[in-house]
C-alpha cells in the first residue's frame, strides 16, 4: 500500500508537466494557424475601455493563495491554489527558482518565440469563477488565448505587462476602498 502512495504524487507530477507541454504546443499552433492581422482599425482585443487596471497582491497561505486587485476605488479579493499563489508572489519580488516552475517555463518560451505578453484582461464571472483572456502578439499577429486570471496574472508579473479588470466586475464583485 506504501508503494502505491508513493508512486500517485510522482503520477500527477508526470501528468502535469505532460499537460504543460501540450498545452504549449496548442498554443504555439493557435499562434501559427490563426492570426488576427493589425490594420489600421481598433482591435476589441486591445481596447481597454470599460476596464480598470489593476495591481496584484498576494498571500500564500497554508491552504490556499489571497490573490487581491486594486485599482482605482476598488479592491477585489480572489482566492487560488497556494501553487499559483507562490507563482504569482516569485514574479511579484521577481524570484529565479533554480528550477523554472509552469509560469517560468512559458515565459521563456514566449521569448524564444519572439511572442509579447501585451495585457492580461479579467473579463467575466461565471459560475463564480472569473474568466480571463491572456492578449499576445507576434510579429504583427495579435492573439486572445483563455486564461484562468492567476496564470495571466502570474505572466504578466513576470514581463511586466498591465492587468485590467471590467469595471462592472470590480463595482460587482469589490470593495470600494475610497
Amino acid at each position: 500500500m506504501a508503494k502505491k502512495k508513493e508512486k500517485l504524487p510522482q503520477f500527477i507530477s508526470i501528468f502535469i508537466a505532460v499537460a504543460a507541454v501540450i498545452l504549449f504546443i496548442l498554443m504555439i499552433l493557435l499562434l501559427r494557424f490563426q492570426p488576427i492581422v493589425i490594420s489600421n482599425f481598433t482591435i476589441p482585443e486591445l481596447s481597454t475601455e470599460g476596464y480598470i487596471q489593476v495591481e496584484p497582491t498576494v498571500e500564500v497561505l497554508e491552504d490556499k493563495g489571497v490573490v487581491n486587485l486594486t485599482g482605482g476605488c476598488y479592491q477585489i479579493t480572489a482566492y487560488t491554489e497556494t501553487t499559483q499563489a507562490q507563482s504569482i508572489a516569485d514574479g511579484l519580488a521577481k524570484i529565479i527558482r533554480t528550477r523554472p516552475n509552469t509560469h517560468d517555463l512559458m515565459k521563456t518560451v514566449f521569448d524564444n518565440l519572439g511572442i509579447q505578453v501585451l495585457m492580461v484582461k479579467i473579463v467575466d464571472m461565471r459560475n463564480n469563477t472569473y474568466i480571463g483572456r491572456l492578449i499576445l502578439k507576434q510579429g504583427n499577429n495579435i492573439l486572445s488565448i483563455d486564461s484562468r486570471p492567476s496564470d495571466g496574472i502570474a505572466l504578466a508579473v513576470r514581463t511586466n505587462s498591465p492587468i485590467y479588470m471590467k469595471e462592472d466586475l470590480m463595482k460587482m464583485y469589490g470593495k470600494n476602498i475610497c
